[in-house]
């Protein structure tokens, strides 16, 4: 080579070697022989030159087994038909790391149009490649919790269900049965208006004292007006005054809030110490219950807890009738991004702890 032509040869090999991909050049066989390969192999997969050179299976070797037949097959139909080798794999380097390639070549044909050699370029996709699967990863969670919201929301919503029909009997079996009485009563005296006694009035009027006590209840249950116009402590206290008042239990609430949670947040936390309330007035035998509300950790706590009877805590896994309550709990406050805790012990009381995050931020922090 003359002297002239030496600085363009030294030009390209700079140009070769300085760029960040790996530069080759093969044997059209079922090796891919090699018969070039630039040194950014070297620093990219920590083998030199001379192994590529000397060295006839390294390539296939070392790519990952589960890539490692793809890889062959592509490489046996680019032989084939003289078409294009587009493939992307995984590498397992001489220290163990594995990195991504992306390896494509061009097939050179001699003067006589028989395949002379390939000439190809492989790319370190690696950062690529765990991009990809982190976004793959993050759809996949955010899939899982999609499906798990709306299963929550159906667990809800059954349970909401099961509540409206609840009432819808109690209304009809107490309230509606009552005042069918009272009103059959009412024809009898108008018939009969001798009948009409002070005793006679003075039942009548007791009776329906106790429609109304009893609808007052259930309206109560369905949304009680404190919630909305003084807050969830109070329509807590009230709640447990009610219920207070119908069993004979002592009840304690602490008031521990730093601002007044918003309104949904509220009708949440609320419904979970209903249930809990609820649970312990059907199951627990409690003299005592008592409800703490606290601000904490971005959201409210709620604790209520009991002195009752206990129970087996497997129940909440497996819902006996007349249980769905603890359940319940449960997957309302998942379902808002909470979590909730159920905790007895036999002959011990009952603890039910829930946490709900907040979104809104008290006035002028």
């Amino acid at each position: 080579m003359s002297d002239e032509g030496r600085p363009f040869v030294e030009d390209y090999r700079e140009l070769v070697e300085g760029i960040p991909a790996i530069l080759y050049v093969d044997r059209p066989d079922e090796f891919s022989t090699n018969f070039y390969t630039s040194p950014q192999a070297e620093a990219l997969l920590g083998y030199t030159q001379e192994e590529w050179g000397t060295d006839q299976e390294l390539w296939l070797r070392i790519i990952h087994p589960d890539d490692v037949e793809a890889v062959r097959k592509e490489n046996e139909r680019s032989n084939i038909e003289g078409g294009a080798f587009h493939s992307e794999y995984r590498i397992v380097a001489k220290d163990g790391r594995i990195v991504w390639i992306r390896d494509d070549a061009l097939l050179v044909l001699d003067e006589h149009d028989r395949p002379a050699y390939w000439r190809g370029i492989m790319l370190d996709i690696t950062a690529e490649k765990q991009a990809e699967e982190k976004l793959r990863w993050s759809l996949e969670v955010l899939r899982r919790t999609i499906q798990q919201r709306r299963e929550l929301a159906q667990k809800v919503e059954t349970a909401q269900e099961e509540e409206r029909r609840q009432i819808a009997a109690d209304i009809h079996d107490d309230p509606i049965q009552v005042m069918s009485a009272v009103d059959l009563r009412l024809a009898m005296l108008a018939e009969q208006p001798e009948s009409i006694t002070d005793a006679a009035l003075g039942e009548l009027q007791s009776t329906v004292r106790q429609s109304i006590e009893r609808l007052r209840s259930l309206v109560f249950e369905l949304h009680p007006a404190a919630l909305d116009r003084e807050g969830l402590v109070v329509a807590i206290d009230q709640y447990l005054a009610q219920t207070a008042k119908e069993i004979g239990w002592g009840y304690q609430v602490t008031d521990e809030l730093t601002h007044e949670p918003d309104p949904d947040l509220r009708v949440s936390l609320y419904r979970i110490v209903q249930e809990a309330v609820a649970n312990a007035r059907k199951h627990a035998d409690a003299r005592q219950v008592s409800v703490r509300v606290t601000t904490a950790e971005g959201g409210v706590v709620v604790l209520v807890a009991d002195d009752g009877t206990g129970f087996d805590t497997d129940v909440v896994d497996t819902p006996e009738p007349g249980h769905l309550g603890l359940t319940t709990m449960i997957e309302r406050a998942e379902l808002v991004g909470g979590w909730c805790r159920v905790s007895s012990v036999a002959n011990g009381g009952t603890t039910v702890e829930c946490w709900l995050p907040s979104d809104d931020e008290p006035a002028g922090s």
